[in-house]
């Protein structure tokens, strides 16, 4: 069996690996094949594979069975805080094959076996996992792998044409409301290309561009045009033409859970009612749709709310008195927030168009990629049709979800290639901002996250650190510079797709919605120059060491305030350490190594790290 492996051995068979019965013992060992962090095709019927198993075992083996024989592969082990993920390379010949595992307990020395049923006394004919060797690797596109993408809320952004400003719209840099415009648009992003192309950016996020009422733009009225705002559907060919000669990516924003009630087809039932023929895109729970207001529950901010809703919807509302929500649409909304009646995607018309639009502006726009909203609020089996309809237009288009948490189940290579890592903004922050972990759990999440995918997934994850739905990472690091600072190099030599909020790079802070959502400061642009050119540098170093873009990730060693990981790729070792303590720090690593970036140098084994600072160093 070929195997880039040379510690990779032939046996006689199965029990040849260690040639005792297997310990019994209850071992907590973990392998499940239909997960790709456990078993990711990476092409030409080659496997990475991952086993997790409690500490105490050694020598962990991958068990090969193809026409040939039986191969034993040795697995690396990664310790990962409560757990050690055994990892390695497997290369069947060409034929089908059969998987298992052997281990020893460190302590007696004894084997442990791992088959489809779980531990087992010993390995049998039929004790193993069937490798189909002709599944190809999960299918992300070769663009999207560490790219830098740059995400714009628009209307806070830049004005290019004053114009354009919607009624009502206040001076640049008011304090952020909700139903407040401050102009930003389109042209203004396209003015300010100089700065994004400055920063190294790969892809511009765009929130939702599409027309609407709201700053915020997710309850589409119409999801065929751009906001005349923002410079209607001419602005956005502009911006992409010009993203695209400067080799940046477009991916655009929508929701496509819930619209406005103005979306042609709900407006419709409030003309015609149950007689319309989009009745069915809708779940009306009493006719005619219409908004229920207890008055007497209601604060007098809901009910300034009402009144706006009611007058820019058209929308009917009814005072009711007993018990119940102060408001209550008659129809199913995202959340009961009238102003977002939820479209039925199982309803195939309704699906139908919503996937047409999809299409329309990867098509005639020549868009790179879609984020998608609230996505676990969507019927699930419409991501798949999803993934078809846009992979048929642009076979590279990168699909971006919104879904916080454990987002396993969503990232198997039939729906998102990505998702917002919400869980690698809550490390940064635990670490970082906020001191409440130490280097140890640092890297141990850090590990968790990282085995957590497919190699091809981790790499395109969009690891942001902020975002239009959090407060401002600054203000959750209580204003302290150094803090964003060293959470914006973890994001960029950290495996993924690092997502930089606008204005992160100016040191913008804010809260929670509307605080983050301020408009930009160019103004300031000198002042926070450093973290301007921690970015810059860091992308170009990334733009010429495949290391950190496509490396694998190791843990090293951490203390109380410092973490020090590897990414290696090839014959490329970096060490990457960091140093969030008041005084300079000394960690026992390699030997040597010379300095690529940051303040530290590697000597004598030490690998010193100034305070409050980071370093890439070269082994």
């Amino acid at each position: 069996m070929p195997s880039r492996d040379r510690r990779a051995r032939r046996v006689d068979d199965d029990l040849g690996i260690f040639g005792l019965p297997g310990d019994v013992s209850p071992w907590d060992v973990r392998f499940d094949p239909a997960d790709p962090g456990h078993l990711d095709p990476v092409g030409d019927g080659a496997f990475r594979v991952r086993v997790r198993a409690e500490p105490g075992l050694s020598d962990g083996t991958a068990v090969v069975r193809d026409p040939s024989g039986v191969t034993a592969v040795p697995l690396t082990p990664v310790t990962a805080g409560r757990f050690v993920d055994w990892t390695g390379r497997i290369e069947p010949d060409r034929e089908p094959a059969g998987l298992s595992f052997a281990f020893r307990v460190t302590d007696s020395g004894l084997p442990v076996y791992l088959v489809p049923s779980g531990t087992s006394s010993s390995v049998e004919r039929l004790d193993r996992w069937s490798l189909d060797l002709t599944q190809p690797p999960i299918d992300v596109p070769s663009w999207a792998t560490g790219a830098v993408i740059y995400q714009i809320f628009p209307d806070r952004f830049a004005n290019g044409r004053p114009d354009n400003n919607p009624p009502g719209t206040v001076p640049w840099g008011t304090a952020p409301q909700p139903r407040q415009f401050q102009g930003g648009d389109l042209d203004g992003i396209v003015e300010r290309l100089d700065h994004l192309e400055r920063l190294g950016v790969d892809a511009l996020y765009l929130n939702p561009i599409f027309t609407s009422p709201s700053n915020h733009k997710y309850d589409t009225i119409d999801y065929l045009s751009v906001d005349p705002a923002f410079g209607g559907n001419e602005a956005l060919g502009r911006l992409v033409e010009a993203c695209h000669r400067l080799h940046m990516r477009v991916i655009l924003d929508a929701s496509f859970n819930h619209c406005h009630p103005r979306f042609f087809a709900f407006a419709d039932l409030l003309e015609r009612g149950a007689a319309s023929p989009y009745r069915e895109w809708f779940e009306v729970y009493d006719w005619p749709p219409r908004i229920r207001v207890r008055p007497a529950s209601a604060a007098r901010r809901e009910l300034d709310w009402i009144s706006h809703w009611s007058e820019q919807s058209g929308l009917t509302v009814d005072e009711v008195a007993g018990e119940g929500r102060a408001i209550e649409p008659t129809y199913d909304a995202w959340y009961g927030v009238p102003t977002m009646p939820r479209l039925q995607l199982d309803h195939p018309e309704a699906r139908a168009y919503v996937l047409d639009v999809a299409r329309h502006w990867l098509r005639t726009y020549d868009i790179d990629g879609w984020r998608m909203d609230v996505a676990r609020y969507v019927d699930p089996d419409f991501w798949p049709d999803f993934r078809r309809a846009c992979r048929e237009v642009k076979p590279d288009a990168y699909l971006l979800a919104e879904i916080m948490g454990d987002v396993s189940h969503w990232l198997r290579g039939d729906g998102f290639d990505a998702t917002m890592n919400y869980t690698f903004r809550s490390i940064a922050i635990d670490f970082f901002a906020t001191d409440s972990t130490d280097g140890d759990t640092f890297l141990d999440h850090c590990t968790r996250l990282y085995g957590r995918h497919a190699l091809a997934t981790t790499l395109a994850n969009h690891n942001l650190i902020g975002s239009h739905d959090t407060p401002r990472f600054l203000t959750e690091a209580g204003d302290d510079l150094w803090r964003l600072s060293l959470a914006t190099v973890f994001q960029l030599t950290y495996p993924g797709a690092p997502g930089i909020y606008y204005g992160d790079e100016l040191g913008m802070s804010g809260g929670h919605d509307p605080g983050c959502r301020g408009a930009m400061p160019w103004h300031e642009l000198g002042e926070n120059a450093g973290i301007v050119d921690t970015i810059s540098s860091l992308t170009a170093l990334r733009r010429r060491t495949d290391a950190l873009r496509i490396g694998e990730f190791r843990p090293v060693t951490a203390g109380p305030d410092t973490a020090v990981f590897e990414r290696r790729h090839g014959k490329t070792r970096l060490l990457v350490g960091f140093n969030r303590g008041a005084e300079s720090a000394s960690l026992a690593v390699e030997e040597a190594g010379d300095t690529l970036w940051g303040e530290g140098t590697l000597q004598g084994g030490r690998l010193s790290i100034a305070a409050r600072s980071a370093v890439i160093v070269a082994l």
